[in-house]
């Protein structure tokens, strides 16, 4: 968990506007939850592995209760209390969530997660627009060299039932598969046996996840879900083509995700100079809200990781400086600190960022304090200028100074900013 600094900040809030601005763009309207949810909410369906990492404890009351670990179950639980939604309802949640997790490079403990979901619609239609918001989002960010990882669950159930997996024991290969990644196929062999699993099973479980998605379907005749998994995927990428991302995606059934509340497609977006994982993910999850006690709804999303994001960022271009404000006022003695916080109350009624001198700084400490904030103007008050009703209008990259009314100054920098 981490404190950030106004530099830091700024550069966050940067990529935060850009992502608002596409679901925005999209047509998702904004919906904000407690950190705190019930426990028993907050551990429907989210697997083994996951509820280990959830923060959680009681209450004065005796409830137990938890810090929320993603945005979807608070948003399943919005919706199952919410019987008279319109449907598709299309939401978009910017927020930090918690895992009790190593920390590593762009995992944290406290991060921020940005999603955006669509529930109602049980249709391939809403799984790409959810796909095009990401891409749109890492476009305009300037990551355009990502990849679409896109898999299907349904699919999964049919090449683990095919391997030899037995149903009750399908999740636990789901979260073992998806440790693929970080452990490698060795790593994940050994955890298959590790776990009792028949031999050979994980010989076949990794054989039959890389088959292509033209062999599928014959791979996977014998199961109806599983062939219903492939139609989906194949709707999903020639609606990629009417959107623009079909070129990024590729077809990886080894993809699993580590959430037992997915039911359909699944997907990751991966930068391809960017080693530490996915940058956003998500998936379809069907029957997380009936789950939860509310009607049944489909629903599908995508969760955009802000810290990785910003580590990708940060790695090629860097943050950048940050200026506090647009203009400094100084006052050159106690006798007119009157007229400079008027005139700074003047600047700010235009949507000017103004600061003025709170330490009794003589003129070259102001000016000193100014520079060191990278404030590229300074208006500096002086008697003699109050007197003729002007400021000195100092431009502090150029080291030149100008005379000028009030209003002149406060115009000369608002075309500057422009």
């Amino acid at each position: 968990m981490r404190d950030f600094m106004p530099e830091e900040m700024s550069f966050r809030r940067r990529v935060i506007e850009v992502v608002r601005g596409v679901f925005e763009l999209f047509g998702f309207g904004e919906v904000d939850t407690p950190a705190l949810e019930l426990w028993e909410v907050l551990s429907a369906k989210c697997g083994d592995e996951v509820k280990e990492q959830i923060y959680c404890f009681q209450d004065k009351a005796g409830r137990w209760l938890g810090l929320r670990f993603d945005l979807t179950v608070p948003l399943a639980r919005v919706v199952a209390s919410s019987p008279t939604l319109v449907l598709p309802f299309k939401r978009y949640c910017i927020g930090k969530v918690w895992r009790y997790e190593e920390p590593q490079s762009g995992r944290f403990r406290e991060f921020v997660q940005a999603d955006a979901d669509i529930v109602g619609s049980d249709k391939p239609d809403a799984d790409a627009e959810v796909l095009a918001v990401a891409s749109t989002c890492l476009e305009r960010l300037g990551l355009n060299d990502f990849v679409i990882e896109l898999s299907n669950r349904k699919v999964l159930e049919g090449i683990m039932a095919e391997a030899g997996v037995s149903n009750d024991r399908f999740f636990e290969a789901c979260r073992i598969l998806d440790k693929l990644d970080k452990v490698g196929r060795e790593g994940v062999v050994r955890e298959f046996y590790s776990r009792g699993f028949p031999n050979g099973v994980a010989e076949r479980v990794l054989e039959l996840t890389s088959v292509s998605l033209d062999e599928a379907e014959e791979v996977l005749r014998r199961h109806q879900r599983a062939l219903e998994g492939v139609k989906e995927v194949e709707e999903i990428i020639k609606l990629g083509e009417w959107y623009g991302f079909a070129d990024k995606v590729k077809v990886d059934f080894s993809l699993a995700r580590g959430l037992d509340y997915y039911t359909g497609p699944v997907f990751e977006f991966k930068v391809r100079t960017y080693g530490a994982g996915s940058v956003a993910g998500g998936g379809r999850y069907d029957d997380l809200i009936e789950r939860i006690g509310g009607r049944a709804l489909p629903a599908t999303g995508v969760s955009l990781g802000i810290e990785r994001i910003i580590e990708v960022l940060s790695s090629r271009e860097g943050k950048g400086s940050y200026r506090y404000a647009d203009v400094f006022i100084a006052a050159v003695d106690e006798s007119v600190k009157g007229e400079a916080v008027k005139l700074a109350s003047l600047f700010r009624s235009r949507d000017v960022r103004v600061e003025v001198d709170l330490m009794g700084r003589r003129l070259s400490r102001q000016l000193e304090y100014a520079d060191s904030k990278n404030i590229p103007f300074v208006v500096i008050v002086g008697k003699r200028e109050v007197e003729e009703g002007k400021v000195r209008l100092r431009d502090m990259v150029k080291r030149e100074e100008v005379l000028l009314s009030a209003d002149e100054a406060l115009q000369a920098i608002l075309s500057k900013l422009s």
